[in-house]
């Protein structure tokens, strides 16, 4: 039996192992090793309750996780916060919205057509209105559309996409934020930005964090920072999420978090990243990805592939054969493929990957 259970997870590792070798579709950097902190797995750690209050569930990691909030908080200029560490980007915009209907809890929320599918989603669970604002060609939203949507609102929940899921697409949140202001809308901004949270940072002065209107924000860990568990942060301003503290009196904390129990591992993932990569790893790691980016466009652009399209480490085109879309592991909707450059990736992935595109068309 013993024989049979390792015979079939060597098999299994052996097929992940391979199919990294032509992943290029999806934003999940796999460029890590956490070796050193896979002993932590030895202890059922869990953060359960509010990160910044101890609880009676002391096998916690809560201390790290209030270290990698920190790091988040002074990226994105943020002084007075709060925020925890989520399974990834889906519950931190689902928090956002929460937090938000508390505020406005009859305002409708509007978002682009290029928003992530998790908005329709976290606005169905939460009982929210949808508004769906059209989006430009670039996938940026379309401000008449949404200013003419926000005409005559008292109040309105946005989510402003920080690159969207296929283009990369950035919604300019202060040009929201004075549409908003023109027409005397009381409104609360939620800024999804799954992967160029920690993109934009290194490598543009594009306005999206704390230093805008925003009330709260969520980045995932498992896209650029790279973690073998999905994971990110939800960041918001203390203020925002005050009146969301509910005290549990069997764990002797408060609980404003969605899930409860929480991944304490993934805690240690982020800090163990921070403190080993560092702001100039960090740094290093998106100016590369970018620089591949610019490499995968001429490659495209070389071979005369249609609709090629870039925004930093997000290269879009038009959409191959099913049988590359699958070998490539490829994002791709409707007439659009894209690949996210990203730093467990080289240049000779992608010299072959466009050698693949050039045979199939002439096939």
């Amino acid at each position: 039996m013993k024989k049979t259970l390792q015979k079939r997870l060597d098999t299994e590792y052996d097929r992940l192992k391979l199919l990294k070798t032509t992943f290029l579709g999806y934003p999940c950097d796999a460029d890590f090793d956490y070796a050193t902190i896979y002993r932590f797995l030895e202890f059922p750690i869990n953060n359960v309750g509010d990160p910044f209050e101890p609880s009676t569930y002391r096998l916690q990691t809560k201390q790290f996780e209030r270290e990698v909030l920190g790091f988040f908080a002074r990226l994105l200029h943020l002084k007075e916060y709060w925020g925890y560490i989520t399974n990834g980007g889906t519950e931190g915009n689902l928090y956002g919205m929460y937090a938000a209907r508390e505020h406005f809890p009859q305002a409708p929320v509007l978002f682009s057509e290029h928003a992530h599918y998790s908005m329709k989603k976290n606005a169905h669970l939460l009982g929210l209105k949808t508004l769906i604002v059209k989006s430009a060609p670039n996938g940026e939203i379309d401000y008449a559309d949404f200013e003419a949507k926000v005409r005559g609102l008292p109040e309105a929940i946005v989510v402003a996409n920080i690159g969207t899921t296929m283009l990369g697409a950035i919604d300019k949140v202060p040009r929201l934020s004075r549409i908003l202001a023109g027409h005397g809308v009381r409104s609360y901004i939620h800024a999804d930005a799954a992967l160029y949270g920690m993109v934009l940072p290194f490598v543009s002065k594009t306005l999206f964090d704390f230093r805008t209107k925003i009330n709260s924000i969520a980045i995932s860990g498992h896209k650029f920072v790279g973690s073998p568990i999905p994971c990110g942060i939800m960041l918001a301003r203390k203020s925002a999420v005050e009146k969301l503290r509910t005290y549990i009196e069997y764990i002797d904390a408060h609980d404003s978090t969605l899930s409860g129990s929480r991944d304490a591992f993934t805690s240690l993932v982020f800090w163990y990243r921070i403190h080993t990569i560092g702001m100039r790893g960090f740094k290093k790691q998106v100016e590369y990805s970018v620089r591949l980016a610019d490499f995968l466009v001429q490659e495209l652009k070389r071979i005369g592939w249609p609709d090629v399209r870039q925004s930093y480490v997000t290269v879009a085109f038009k959409r191959p054969s099913e049988r590359l879309v699958a070998k490539w592991e490829l994002a791709a909707k409707d007439g659009t493929a894209h690949v996210i450059c990203l730093p467990h990736e080289t240049k000779a992935e992608l010299r072959a990957f466009v050698r693949d595109l050039a045979a199939d068309r002439k096939r």
